[in-house]
This record gives structure tokens, C-alpha cells and sequence, in this order.
């Protein structure tokens, strides 16, 4: 029986079940160019975030199969499952039936994600060679800059109402000047806000003359001002000529840029999108460098919040402290898997690709930092030179390397750029648990070279006596033994006792 025939008090009972779904995001463009100029897209590929919301159950309803959904999900596609969580693609098809698919791949991202613990910054934007020397250190995207009110034009801001115009065809911007901008209300909303600019400045002006006279402007003093300084229609046509004027000079640096993206809401624009004679490169270099506040001039906006609720950390400067080996220099290395190895001769890309907890990234280290030959890890100890630079198919498990993850950034597209090191060779032996050579090291190091190797620790040359009792060994031959006292003289009385037992033994012997 269809839903649509039903009573309504059997609608009710069957919409009881249903929780409320966020509505799904809109799928990724997982379409790449080749090299040959065409696009080429995969229906099985991980998308790069996840679209619908993933839900889980108890283990009790788990073996029922109850999701809490109109229907019950069949037991076999989901009980074996290691991490039982599933995405609801629809939750009633025309068929009757709830389509849903497994969500562990991204929940799994998830988790491996928090227990890496990288923090998320600012993406850092696209500058000239002269501003690189001078580029700054990347700052969370939790910092105190960080604002979403729009009341604060010079706060920095994720979230805009307008799209982003640097990145609009030409056809998709004349489409947005006729729908949006073009209109009788929006022309007179600009001459308003025009307005509202105008006496800003005045008001700005007169604060800073009765500072100089030494009487300071009160909040109230200025409200009541407020109405006397709104100026004409005239006086507002003269002020948007200025602008004009001044754009033609300072082009996209301009006042008039500024108030065009405070007023509908856009994010800013590069101040070197514009060639201008007047101005030397030098200097636009220095515009660069100034124009620091709007982080999304080189590029688009970020469809989701810059930290994509994957991390609330605000740096990676924590220190570790091990259970055995107390606080480490470095924090625990990861395992990543070597995707792809670095390229040969004739490609583009030199480094090798890692999948770390889900996510690809490069190989800090390019073949041309290196030779590009390593040693096999059965002649050697680890060596990730060898692992970068071509797959082993006889290794067990494939080739690995251990990294740090150092930071993350989320694109504009909403894709995880993460930022690696390789591993400190100390780090990697206090993760595996092999530092023997660690303390042998160190102990030779502390050892005078003058001082003969001791034996190892349970020897007799090296027993273990503790440390809270004394050494009461008495050392071998250490002193020399004292002399043979001389023999002591005899009396009279024994000698004459010696020689009649002397006779008697005589006598015996003769008689036998």
C-alpha cells in the first residue's frame, strides 16, 4: 500500500520513525584534464567531502538492522562491517526500498584525522618573489582577526553574499550585472550607502578636530550631528566622480573598489589584476605586501568554514611526553603509504605522492634534492629515499615512510592540502620501540676515550649492585700478600723430646 493511500494517523506512525537529514551538499567536480585535452572522471573515486550526513546505531539494532528509518536496512551489507556507518542516499525510492551506501571511508577520515592533531591555517596568498622574502608565518583559522559579522568590513571573513567576481566568464558577469546589480532599487541603495560613506568621513573629520582642540567628539554629540552632515544629491554625484576618477589612477587598490565590495558583500579583489603605467612594479610589489587583509584576492572563497570541522587546534607547537622516555623534541611520527613514486625523466613532477590518513600529498623531498638511489631495507636500515623513489612489489605491505604532518589548509574547492616533513630518525625508534642503539650512542659519547669498554650490564665485570648500597667488593690481587715469618727457635726441652721419639721409631723398625 502507497504512503498516499494510507490513513493519516498510519502516515503519522511511519513519519514517527523519520529523524530529520540535513539536505545533501552538491557533488564535487571530480572531472581532470588529461594530457591530451580531455576530461576524464570516475564514478568510484572518494569524493574529496563528504555530500549526505553519515549516521550510526547501537550494537543492539545494529543486529536487527534498525537505523531508525521508515524501513529496516538488510543485516547482511552491514552487520560484518568494521566501522558500521552509512550515508542515506534516499530514504524512499518509487520502488519502496532505502537506498543508502557505507560512509566509513570518510568517517574514517575522520578519526585518523583527530588523532594526528593538525592544526588548520589561513591559506597563504599568491605572491610576487619581492613579497615572498617578506611572507609571514601561517596563522589558524581561529585566530582573533577571524570574523563571520559583516558589520566589520576589515575583519577577515570566510562567508560572503556575493560570488566570487574575479572568477566569473564573462558571460556568468553580465548575467550577475543584470539580475543583481542592475535595477532602480539597487542604484538607489548605492546612492544611500554613498551617503552613509560621506558622512562617515565627515564625522571622522570632525572627531580629529576636536581632538586637536582638545575636547573629544562624545557618541552622542556625534548622533545629534549625524542628520546635519547627510549631504545632497548633488554633493553625492560630485563624491561618486571622485571615486571615478581616482579608480582610473589606483585601479583595483581604490576607494571606489572597496565600497563596491563592502556594498554587495563580495570577496576583495588582487590589487595586480590591472596593469597601470603609472605605477612601477616595485611599488605594486609593496601593495601586495600591504594588502594583507582579504586572504581570498587571489582566489575563490572557501565553500565551508576554512577548518572544515576537521580540527580546533590553534598550532602544532605541543610537546609529547612518552611514558618511558618523557618530553620528546618531536611529536610521533605517522606512517604513510607511498601512493606514487617520484616520476621519471621527461614528467613534470619530481616528488612522490603519500596517502596520509586518507589524504594525498607531495614528498617534501624532490629527486633533485637527492640522487635518486637508496638502499634496499634488508641491506639497511630504513631509508625513505629508497622508498620514494620506486615501488617495491617484493616489500611486504608495500613501500612506507614515516612523516610528520606539520599543517593543513582547506582550498577553495573544499579539498584538504596538508603539509608534511619527513620523520627524525629518533622519533621513528621511540615509535617502533627500537632505541638500544639510541643508549649506545649516548653512552659512548659520555664515555672518556681513554676508558676501557665495559662488558655488558649482568657480567661479573658489570654486576648489578643497585644504587642505594655501597660497592663492598674487594678488589683482586690489589694488594700484595705479607711475608713468611721466619722459623721459631726450639727450646732444649723440645728438642729432647724429638730425639727420644726419633730413637723409639728406631728401635721398632729394628726389631720387625
Amino acid at each position: 500500500m502507497s504512503k498516499a493511500a494510507s490513513s493519516p494517523t498510519a502516515r503519522l506512525l511511519q513519519s514517527s520513525r523519520l529523524f530529520s537529514l540535513p539536505r545533501p551538499l552538491p557533488p564535487p567536480l571530480l572531472e581532470t584534464l588529461t594530457a591530451g585535452g580531455r576530461f576524464r572522471a570516475s564514478d568510484t573515486a572518494t569524493a574529496p567531502y563528504p555530500t549526505h550526513q553519515a549516521i550510526a546505531t547501537t550494537p543492539t539494532s545494529l543486529a536487527r538492522g534498525d537505523w531508525g528509518l521508515k524501513r529496516a536496512l538488510p543485516a547482511k551489507a552491514t552487520r560484518h562491517q568494521t566501522t558500521p556507518h552509512v550515508r542515506i542516499v534516499a530514504q524512499d525510492t518509487p520502488e519502496h526500498i532505502t537506498d543508502f551506501a557505507s560512509a566509513s571511508d570518510h568517517t574514517q577520515t575522520v578519526q585518523k584525522w583527530l588523532e594526528m592533531g593538525v592544526p588548520i591555517v589561513k591559506k597563504q596568498p599568491t605572491r610576487t618573489s619581492y613579497s615572498n622574502s617578506n611572507r609571514k608565518p601561517p596563522t589558524t583559522v581561529f585566530s582573533a582577526d577571524d570574523s563571520t559579522d559583516p558589520a566589520n568590513p576589515s575583519a577577515s571573513r570566510w562567508k560572503f553574499d556575493s560570488p566570487w567576481i574575479a572568477g566569473m566568464q564573462s558571460g556568468e558577469f553580465e548575467t550577475y550585472l543584470e539580475k543583481v546589480v542592475s535595477g532602480k532599487k539597487k542604484k538607489a541603495a548605492w546612492k544611500n550607502f554613498l551617503a552613509e560613506a560621506m558622512v562617515e568621513d565627515r564625522l571622522a573629520t570632525k572627531r580629529r578636530e576636536a581632538q586637536a582642540n582638545g575636547e573629544p567628539l562624545s557618541w552622542a554629540a556625534a548622533e545629534e550631528m549625524r542628520p546635519s552632515l547627510w549631504p545632497t544629491a548633488e554633493e553625492v554625484d560630485k563624491f561618486q566622480k571622485e571615486l571615478r576618477d581616482n579608480h582610473a589612477v589606483d585601479n583595483l587598490s581604490s576607494e571606489l573598489t572597496r565600497l563596491i565590495s563592502s556594498f554587495l558583500d563580495a570577496p576583495g579583489l588582487s590589487s595586480t589584476a590591472v596593469a597601470n603605467p603609472g605605477k612601477t612594479q616595485d611599488m605594486f610589489n609593496l601593495l601586495n605586501d600591504l594588502d594583507t587583509d582579504d586572504q581570498f584576492a587571489d582566489s575563490a572563497p572557501p565553500s565551508t568554514h576554512p577548518a572544515a570541522g576537521l580540527s580546533h587546534l590553534q598550532t602544532n607547537a605541543i610537546m609529547e611526553n612518552h611514558p618511558l622516555y618523557g618530553p620528546q623534541a618531536h611529536r610521533a611520527p605517522v606512517l604513510s603509504r607511498v601512493v606514487r613514486p617520484r616520476s621519471g625523466a621527461g614528467s613534470k613532477e619530481h616528488v612522490a605522492k603519500l596517502g596520509v590518513a586518507g589524504i594525498v600529498t607531495n614528498d617534501p623531498v624532490s629527486s633533485n634534492a637527492t640522487s635518486g638511489f637508496g638502499s634496499r631495507p634488508g641491506q639497511q636500515k630504513y631509508d625513505p629515499d629508497y622508498m620514494a623513489n620506486q615501488i617495491d612489489i617484493d616489500l611486504a605491505g608495500g613501500n612506507k615512510m614515516w612523516v610528520h604532518p606539520r599543517t593543513a589548509t582547506i582550498d577553495e574547492k573544499g579539498r584538504i592540502r596538508l603539509e608534511v616533513s619527513r620523520a627524525n630518525n629518533e622519533a621513528i625508534a621511540v615509535k617502533t620501540g627500537n632505541v638500544q642503539h639510541i643508549h649506545e650512542q649516548r653512552a659512548a659519547a659520555d664515555r672518556p676515550m681513554s676508558s676501557p669498554r665495559m662488558p655488558p650490564p649482568g657480567n661479573p665485570g658489570n654486576a648489578k649492585f643497585g644504587f642505594s648500597l655501597p660497592d663492598r667488593r674487594q678488589p683482586m690481587r690489589s694488594q700484595p700478600r705479607p711475608p713468611r715469618s721466619p722459623p721459631r727457635a726450639r727450646s732444649l726441652h723440645e728438642e729432647n723430646e724429638s730425639e727420644k721419639r726419633f730413637r723409639d721409631l728406631m728401635d721398632k723398625g729394628g726389631k720387625q
